[in-house]
């Protein structure tokens, strides 16, 4: 199945590079390109320049689709080129949905006007209102071609049916890949786990940790027909987005996938909260999936 994929991008080398993963990533989708001419800021004008603000603005919107032209040909690929005029994260969304885009890539920092985080501007907006997968990109041109891709895939579950979604995911769209199934019980006291032999929450963890092996259990059947390769199911202890994020750089992940939304204790939409902070911290690419694999 063809999977349409949108790369909003600026003048940012980040969101400039956030279109090296679907090239790569993505072999047979279509990518197309967007930049929005922001209206809410006038970042396009060059001092001493005599040239009219919007014809200023046009031409660095062309010279920007130029350049993701020039990348996607450095990987024998082509990308459709988009210049809209708007708010950036109106815009995207509203190409999103009228276009019937199936996933959307950003770079993790970009300009809107200035050099920010775009992850806590456009990109943040973005996530939370698109309704389609996400990923973000933290990593250059350089960082990223030296992953193997797909290559090994860090899969956080919760018992939650978007958590299983993102699972499902990750083995439709990336059959080569390398998963891990991973699970954090999250405890609600400041206990180690070492340290609790013999008290009084002993019972307490080890209901948790039934529960959480359950829940990777769960998982692992949700796919076992697939032609996918899982390497392990893990569980771990803590706070879910330290833990996530520390494991996936400690053994040396590609990439992680989770669900958009899902439950912790007690249940809640993780965007906003477990994914959103993975996705804003993590040094490696996060795809955020919304729905099941033939909706994204």
């Amino acid at each position: 199945m063809s999977v349409t994929i949108l790369v909003p991008i600026d003048r940012s080398s980040q969101s400039i590079e956030g279109l090296v993963y679907p090239l790569v990533s993505f072999p047979d989708a279509t990518v197309t390109a967007l930049h929005v001419l922001d209206v809410e800021h006038d970042a396009y004008g060059e001092v001493g320049s005599s040239e009219p603000s919007d014809e200023q603005r046009q031409r660095t919107g062309e010279q920007i689709l130029e350049r993701a032209t020039e990348i996607a040909s450095e990987y024998d690929r082509t990308v459709e080129s988009v210049l809209e005029t708007g708010i950036p994260h109106r815009k995207i969304v509203e190409y999103t949905v009228e276009h019937d885009i199936d996933h959307v890539v950003m770079g993790s920092h970009g300009e809107s006007p200035i050099v920010r985080p775009f992850l806590g501007h456009v990109s943040e907006a973005v996530v939370r209102r698109v309704p389609v997968s996400t990923t973000i990109i933290p990593e250059s041109q350089s960082e990223l071609e030296q992953r193997e891709l797909s290559g090994r895939i860090l899969v956080p579950v919760d018992g939650s049916e978007q958590s299983v979604a993102a699972l499902e995911y990750a083995a439709s769209r990336f059959p080569e890949g390398r998963i891990t199934i991973f699970h954090t019980v999250a405890l609600p006291f400041e206990y180690e786990v070492d340290a609790i032999e013999g008290t009084y929450v002993e019972n307490f963890v080890d209901n948790l940790t039934e529960r959480g092996e359950a829940i990777l259990a769960s998982a692992e059947k949700a796919i076992e027909g697939d032609d996918v390769v899982v390497e392990t199911a893990e569980l771990e202890y803590g706070e879910p987005s330290r833990s996530i994020g520390e494991y996936a750089v400690e053994n040396d992940y590609d990439q992680i996938i989770m669900g958009s939304h899902g439950r912790s204790l007690p249940t809640r939409i993780i965007t906003g909260s477990v994914a959103e902070t993975v996705s804003r911290r993590s040094s490696i690419p996060v795809t955020l999936v919304s729905g099941h694999p033939d909706e994204s």
